[in-house]
């Protein structure tokens, strides 16, 4: 069976803007072979990224560990605004988000109400994957899908708590949860972390110590993978 724990990062990385060392709870096997990846419940490629990620497992015979953070914090160290607000930029993007869907395959539309500070769903996430990690990367998955693909509002917390009922997750526990300041206080850690990092966008990645930033990214990402496993056999 698998081993999950809580791992302390290694000193050598910087502190969070707190003060305090990064500590972050590793949600699945934590060995070599495994790629971290940073989104944003309300990022368009995140949600492109995440519908890939199974068979991109599948390829390269990675884990990725699956961490929600809140990307306005990065925008803000790096005085960012989100794609769509930008100007001509923001025409652009919103073409290629539909142009990414279409070729993957993907069933994509921009909500009504977009971006959205995505703090409910990233603290529950973080309590279900405290005890069930799979279960949690259901969730995640299908909170994107509600948010992009069915048009659903994501900022509406009851909205929310509905997708997590469909996975029998008790309702009055996942409210109680999003409440908790343990969880408050992870996602804050996850955030500082991430941006600690380098990670200033959605879907950002690790692996070992290279960052690839985009859904366009795992292409390279893979063929890295593939090249460093070549060198190390």
């Amino acid at each position: 069976m698998a081993h999950y724990d809580q791992a302390i990062l290694p000193m050598a990385l910087p502190v969070s803007p707190r003060g305090t060392p990064f500590r972050v709870i590793i949600y699945g096997p934590h060995n070599m072979s495994e790629v971290t990846f940073y989104f944003d419940f309300s990022s368009p490629y995140g949600y492109l990224a995440a519908e890939r990620i199974e068979a991109f497992e599948a390829r390269t015979g990675v884990t990725v560990n699956w961490y929600p953070f809140m990307i306005g914090a990065a925008f803000k160290q790096t005085g960012q605004s989100p794609l769509l607000d930008q100007p001509i930029r923001g025409d652009y993007f919103r073409h290629d988000m539909e142009r990414c869907a279409k070729m993957q395959n993907t069933p994509f539309c921009i909500p009504e109400k977009f971006p959205y500070a995505a703090l409910v769903p990233t603290r529950a996430y973080y309590w279900i994957a405290s005890t069930k990690p799979a279960l949690a990367i259901k969730f995640a998955k299908d909170v994107y899908r509600g948010y992009f693909a069915d048009g659903l509002d994501m900022s509406d917390p009851e909205v929310v708590f509905a997708t997590a009922t469909r996975h029998s997750i008790n309702a009055g526990e996942i409210r109680a949860a999003v409440e908790n300041p343990k969880w408050k206080q992870h996602v804050r850690e996850v955030t500082d972390e991430a941006i600690a990092r380098g990670a200033f966008g959605s879907p950002f990645f690790f692996y070992e110590d290279e960052a690839f930033f985009g859904n366009d990214r795992l292409e390279h990402l893979e063929r890295w993978i593939k090249l460093r496993k070549q060198i190390d056999d």
